[in-house]
């Protein structure tokens, strides 16, 4: 090739490379390689609206590494961009995994690389969390709360400016309800802001979760009334699985809003733990103490507290047995732990876990029924399945927790626990059919058909047993039933028809689908080609002007790898005389 000639290629080459540019830019197009992303800066304190527009949708780049208690070694480039290699976990001194509340870092790794490669489900629950509210929820103000000195709960209203403290007053089925709602839809907020920080690396998200917390941290002084004891339980739930990932996978820019880590802290040892590790929770029906198990075994984690981490183990350890009947129990299931000597003779502790709807246990006094539960059968069967999954899902995200921090209660249990899920699941697939089994609950009549399971955590009990220790949900035995499932998989079968379209959300169990389908599965690697990758999924977001313009509503991932770049970088390859086709990978 001549000097002219090369000359003429390289001039030619350099204009396709300013007009790939120049398309680029003016289509939005972002580079790969954006160190940083638009933030919202949401206040602590109130806004008119509580579901305010979420900042302006960047290009995602992978979350960055938190600067957790105690510290980590520092990167050795702090100013370079980070990538998800950067973000590792931390034992504690004393002892404890992090993050390592519910999501581990290896399963948000995992559904990460999932959704970006476009997988189902995780992409179809990944859209579903984008479209909910909770990811645009601020910072509340507390005025549907009431003052922790308040005199009459249901008329006084709390505020920011209220030295007290502000609490909730929540009654049976939160009724009255004075800030029951509003505490536990800003927990589901922090977790899902947390998700979708770690998701799409949008600060914005993070800010707007800190908010929550340290609004929480500062204001929040706890919950009164009958359902007091469970709201606390139901609100470190999940509250606390977001305030850990944040903790450990994201570092403020200057000038941004600091998780108040030590105030947050405070809060829980003075609100949450004297009401988790020391109300009696015995007496009610199974899902509280499970609930409080799984609220206090988070946040032991989350404090460092290996005391009290333990205590939270013995709590779960007591609730499981007198929550799920096997036959090897025997004719009574095991009675619950309680400091009221309740349910302790065969008479009461058969009527209990009968929800008293036979007429034996109708009576003054009540007299046996003489009815043999079924093998998986729960205290809540005959009351519901609503709250049975309730209990379930409990007692599967507590064993999660613990799998993370070293400890198997999933193998403990392991008999009980898959035979109460396998009962669940196969009575509400076969109900329809079938209708309740033969002798369910002594015949009582007046029972429930709801059998949604909302709250069952399905996903995180198949990954935990079929995917990580490779036992099989096969069909338990159940009278009157035959059944057929699948590949004699009942659970799988469940999870394909009820859970790979949409997650529900609840207090116990919320995008369970994104986070911890086949979470221990391999997942391919991502190969390297010789062309840019055809970006999967591309969403359209709405851009809003500003991080609380009304009306704006983002959608989260873009992740377009402009075809323009991997154009011009060949036309200047090619022009050199040097063909260079520089791998691409996709970032993950």
């Amino acid at each position: 090739m001549t000097t002219a000639r090369a000359r003429s290629l390289l001039i030619a080459a350099a204009l396709v490379v300013l007009f790939a540019m120049a398309f680029t830019l003016s289509t939005g197009g972002a580079p790969a390689q954006a160190t940083s992303s638009p933030k919202a800066t949401p206040s602590p304190s109130a806004t008119p609206s509580r579901a305010a527009t979420p900042a302006p949708t960047p290009t995602p780049t992978p979350a960055p590494r938190a600067s957790p208690t105690p510290t980590p070694t520092p990167d050795t480039a702090p100013d370079a961009a980070p990538t998800p290699d950067a973000v590792q976990p931390v034992v504690s001194s004393a002892g404890f995994t992090h993050p390592g509340v519910f999501d581990s870092l290896e399963s948000l790794e995992t559904s990460r690389k999932h959704v970006l490669a476009g997988d189902k489900p995780w992409i179809t629950i990944f859209q579903q969390l984008v479209s909910s509210s909770y990811i645009s929820r601020d910072a509340p103000d507390f005025t549907q709360f009431t003052p922790a000195n308040a005199t009459n709960p249901l008329t006084q209203r709390c505020g920011l400016k209220n030295s007290a403290g502000c609490v909730t007053y929540c009654g049976s089925f939160s009724i009255p309800d004075v800030g029951c709602t509003d505490a536990r839809l800003d927990a589901r907020a922090v977790y899902a802001q947390a998700l979708m920080y770690w998701y799409t690396g949008n600060a914005g998200y993070a800010q707007r979760a800190i908010a929550i917390l340290n609004a929480y941290a500062k204001h929040f002084k706890g919950n009164t009334g009958s359902n007091g004891p469970l709201m606390t339980a139901w609100i470190g739930e999940t509250m606390l699985r977001g305030a850990e990932i944040l903790r450990y996978t994201y570092v403020p820019d200057e000038g941004d809003q600091a998780f108040d880590v030590d105030g947050f802290s405070e809060m829980l040892r003075t609100v949450a733990v004297p009401t988790l590790s020391t109300f009696d929770y015995g007496p009610y029906n199974g899902n509280w103490k499970l609930s409080a198990a799984d609220s206090l075994i988070n946040t032991a984690v989350f404090l460092d507290d290996r005391e009290l981490y333990d205590r939270a183990l013995t709590m779960w350890r007591e609730a499981v047995p007198a929550y799920i009947y096997v036959s090897r129990d025997g004719r009574l299931p095991a009675a619950p732990v309680t400091a009221a000597g309740l349910y302790q003779n065969q008479t009461d502790l058969t009527c209990f876990w009968l929800a008293n709807k036979v007429g034996d246990c109708q009576t003054d006094p009540k007299a046996d029924p003489h009815v043999v539960m079924q093998n998986g059968q729960a205290q809540e069967s005959c009351r519901d399945f609503g709250h049975t999954a309730l209990g379930l899902g409990a007692t599967i995200n507590a064993a999660e927790t613990a799998s993370i921090q070293g400890d198997d209660l999933y193998s403990e249990q392991q008999h009980r626990i898959m035979s109460g899920v396998l009962y669940a699941v196969q009575i509400s697939q076969t109900y329809e059919e079938s209708g309740w089994p033969r002798g369910f609950c002594g015949g009582a009549s007046d029972l429930t058909t709801n059998l949604s399971l909302a709250n069952l955590a399905a996903d995180v009990a198949y990954n935990a047993y079929a995917v990580r220790e490779d036992f099989s949900f096969s069909t338990i035995k159940i009278p009157g039933y035959r059944a057929t499932y699948p590949d004699n998989d009942p659970l799988a079968a469940f999870i394909a028809t009820k859970r790979t379209t949409s997650n529900p959300v609840g207090d116990v169990s919320a995008w369970e689908g994104l986070t911890h389908h086949l979470a221990d599965k391999p997942v391919e690697p991502i190969k390297y080609t010789e062309q840019a990758p055809t970006p999967t999924p591309t969403l359209s977001p709405i851009v809003s002007a500003s991080p609380t313009a009304a009306g704006a509503h983002d959608a989260a991932l873009n992740l377009a790898i402009p075809i323009t770049a991997a154009t011009a970088i060949t036309a200047v390859a090619t022009a050199a005389g040097v063909l260079v086709i520089r791998r691409v990978r996709r970032r993950d």
